[in-house]
């Protein structure tokens, strides 16, 4: 660019080209749209055959490659048309300080750039001023010059870097896209070089669409390497700053730069997921060898990465100090990148079993993530940056337990992958790894924040109001490593999950981390053997094993160690009362005990333990032993729930009446979870179509019984909880007898065109009857089965008190 050419610049060329740019990026769009709807229903008019699966990848190839053009072209419209109005701009600008040189008497040389004035201009004393001004005018119109020039070149630049390759076109075919993306990584990498925006949006339209593909994500990869990848995923991280507060309020802050490096920093994960996946085959006798596939990433890359990932690493541009950052954790780079991609269990389990190993061997715990903490940079971009109470990234335990919260197989491994024997602990070892993530770490959420005072005056005002959205996700990733996929390793996990919460220092009542030897302590009601936040994950499995739970409630049970979860009855009442802190913890648990107890009435009710009998003392022991498991179960949850501040009565028979319907109403979904999909790895008695109608009809009778009136009763002093109490208790053995349809001599008013009449439509006359038949002729059936289940829940509520220890005044010691 030269100041003749810029005097020369015609903007009517260039918007006439934006124009045609504009119509073509415009009949892209619309040929993808008829494109998409031509192809879409291929599969279905085409099901099936070699044919149809290559018409299916042709038709996929070319939408993408249609769809891939029109940003592109877009880009290029864009750029042409700013182009004209800032050049026209700048021509104006030189032409101005031409005309305004000329009219004083100077000449203007536009091919050599220069100004000259008159010989008159240095005389009678005005030698210095006249140089002055001859200067300033020709530093102004050089500077026009240079503008001008630079944004010649950007504009280049972006035409350049979208114009169709003779080869692929708009980078439609992935041999030009792999170069086109390792040209712009190999710029963008060097923490100096300052990428232009168009640079980084084809970066990122590039892997958008493509990082699903593994060749383009190997070969990506595998030249940039572990560290490079980490490094990467840094530099990106330090284009933006993040001071607390609303970012849109800030002047310095750009959504655009934000938007574009949390998709990059997403795309990343993308490929690093699919370039890991395994894909190769496994040799040898006994499969032992495992050979990766042609575009997998080799098990010494992965090796590497693990080495980068506990090494220190300096990111941003060193001649910034405000966007460079020293001795960042490998692993804290690579934190974001495990939010986003369906990763392999291997790898998952492999490096995030090394994230945790390396936390633990430090032995700072989590502290280890926050001694590099620099002021307002954001090291995850993934997740969001507005709400100040967004995980950093400096934690990478948040990006692991997201992952793992997706992969109950990987979770599995990984908690499962490294054992310890010790004399105290159960027969087949401990599990370190899940020790400490559930009873050791701290899982501070104030700590996973940038540096810097503005934020150290943030956290001192709402520090408090953080959660920690990681033990979240661990509490999900627990739930899924037990529930997912049955079979030993899920059950070693459910009895270590029980065995660690009961023998750490929390359960006798000292501080993490504190020696219960130095006499501080706190009751069960002070106390948490499990996070709060997990609660809920926790009774979720405690569903999951309901059948093995209740038998570790009776006595004398022998357990088939390869099918049944074992553990000791006390560190169950223990986990199952810490569980019934929580309110919606509490609710599951019922929930499915109901259900469970119910399943197991009608096995004994319909002649499933013994054909062809009645309602004898056979049947009713059979049925106590039932409510003494029940009892047992929610005695146990209930306690813990006693433990609990709560509402007073009427507030509570409000909020009991609230959600009695709706808690009810889900008994077909109990039948199909707890009874249906439970029983595929546990036997749950009387499972089945039959089983599953006769829990429904019980627990839908209960729903009318188990509200509360409002007029002075309570439905449980305890609390607003399903099925629980001894009244519920009772209720569910009654309601199993007389659904039953086995009972005899009952009041004619209970039976309506020869059924028994549904409990919701009876009378006031039936309830007095039903009462009146319970304590007549259905005293040693009914009547006899309801106190033994109300017996048996107080027995066991007691129970659990006398295990937990209660004091004088009303709580627990």
């Amino acid at each position: 660019m030269t100041l003749q050419l810029l005097l020369g610049f015609d903007a009517a060329v260039w918007h006439e080209a934006a124009d045609r740019w504009q119509r073509l990026a415009r009949g892209v769009d619309a040929a993808t749209d008829q494109l998409i709807q031509g192809t879409r229903d291929l599969a279905f008019a085409w099901p099936s055959g070699a044919g149809s699966a290559a018409a299916a990848q042709e038709a996929a190839t070319v939408r993408t490659e249609v769809s891939n053009t029109y940003g592109p072209a877009k880009r290029i419209q864009e750029a042409i048309d700013q182009h004209a109005y800032a050049m026209s701009s700048l021509r104006r600008q030189a032409e101005s300080i031409v005309e305004a040189a000329r009219q004083a008497g100077w000449t203007v040389d536009t091919a050599a750039v220069t100004i000259t004035a008159p010989a008159s201009a240095y005389m009678g004393g005005n030698l210095d001023r006249t140089g002055r001004e001859t200067g300033a005018l020709l530093n102004d119109l050089r500077t026009v010059v240079e503008y001008a020039r630079a944004q010649d070149d950007a504009t280049a630049g972006v035409i350049n870097a979208n114009v169709p390759s003779a080869q692929v076109g708009f980078g439609a075919g992935p041999p030009g896209a792999i170069a086109r993306a390792q040209e712009l990584i190999n710029k963008i990498k060097d923490p100096a070089y300052q990428p232009t925006a168009a640079e980084l949006d084809e970066l990122r339209d590039l892997i958008q669409a493509y990082g699903r593909d593994q060749v383009f994500a190997f070969d990506l990869l595998n030249a940039l390497g572990p560290k490079g990848l980490l490094e990467l995923s840094g530099t990106l991280a330090t284009y933006q700053l993040d001071q607390p507060g609303k970012d849109a309020d800030s002047l310095l802050f750009s959504n655009d730069t934000a938007d574009v490096v949390r998709d990059l920093q997403n795309g990343l994960g993308v490929m690093l997921a699919t370039a890991t996946t395994e894909t190769g085959t496994t040799t040898g006798l006994r499969g032992e060898t495992y050979v990766p596939g042609q575009y997998e990433l080799s098990s010494q890359w992965v090796t590497d990465l693990m080495t980068a990932g506990r090494s220190r690493i300096d990111i941003g541009d060193p001649s910034s100090p405000m966007r460079y950052v020293e001795d960042v954790y490998g692993y804290q780079l690579l934190g974001p990148l495990l939010h986003s991609g369906g990763y392999d269990a291997g790898f998952l389990s492999t490096v995030g079993g090394d994230i945790v190993d390396f936390e633990m061997e430090q032995g700072r715990g989590s502290d280890l993530w926050g001694e590099t903490r620099a002021d307002n940079v954001r090291l995850d971009w993934t997740q969001g940056h507005d709400d100040n109470r967004t995980p950093a990234g400096y934690d990478p335990m948040n990006g692991l337990m997201d992952a793992l919260s997706r992969n109950g197989e990987a979770g599995r491994d990984l908690l499962t992958g490294h054992t310890e024997y010790t004399a105290d602990g159960p027969d087949g070892g401990r599990l370190p790894r899940l020790d400490y993530l559930l009873t050791d770490r701290n899982w501070d959420p104030a700590a996973d924040t940038p540096g810097g005072p503005g934020w150290t005056a943030e956290l001192l005002e709402n520090g408090g109001d953080y959660k920690n959205g990681a033990l979240e996700k661990f509490g999900l990733a627990l739930e899924h490593a037990t529930t997912d996929t049955a079979g030993p390793d899920a059950r070693r996990l459910v009895e270590s999950i029980v065995f660690e919460t009961n023998v750490d220092e929390q359960a006798l009542g000292a501080a993490n981390g504190a020696n219960p030897r130095d006499g501080k302590t706190v009751g069960f009601a002070d106390s948490d053997l499990v996070h709060p936040e997990i609660r809920g994950s926790m009774a979720n499995i405690v569903s999951s094993y309901i059948s093995d739970v209740n038998q570790n409630m009776v006595d004398g049970t022998r357990f088939d160690t390869d099918a049944a979860v074992e553990v000791d009855r006390t560190h169950l009442v223990r986990f199952l009362a810490d569980l019934g802190k929580d309110h919606d913890a509490r609710q599951t648990i019922a929930m499915a005990e109901a259900a469970y107890a119910t399943g197991s009435y009608h096995d004994i009710l319909s002649g499933g333990q013994d054909p062809g009998a009645g309602i004898d003392d056979k049947t009713l022991r059979s049925m106590g032993v039932v409510s003494h498991t029940y009892g047992s179960v929610m005695g146990a949850v209930d306690f813990g729930a006693g433990e609990q501040l709560h509402t007073d009565s009427e507030a509570r028979d409000a909020a009991h009446n609230s959600v009695i319907e709706e808690r009810y109403k889900a008994a077909g979904f109990l039948a199909d979870q707890v009874v249906g999909k439970v029983t595929e790895r546990i036997p749950v008695p009387g499972v089945g179509d039959l089983a599953n109608e006769f829990v429904g009809g019980v627990l839908d009778e209960i729903q009318e019984s188990a509200k509360t009136d409002g007029r002075g009763r309570s439905a449980y002093d305890l609390g607003d909880l399903l099925g629980s109490g001894g009244d519920g208790s009772a209720k569910l053995a009654e309601m199993a007898l007389y659904e039953s349809g086995k009972l005899e001599g009952l009041p004619t008013h209970l039976h309506q065109d020869g059924q028994l009449k549904p409990v919701e439509e009876w009378t006031e006359l039936d309830q007095r009857d039903w009462q009146d038949y319970k304590g007549g002729n259905g005293r040693d059936t009914v009547g006899h089965a309801a106190s033994q289940a109300g017996e048996s829940y107080q027995n066991g509520y007691e129970w659990a008190r006398n295990i937990l220890g209660q004091s004088e005044g009303g709580e627990s010691k």
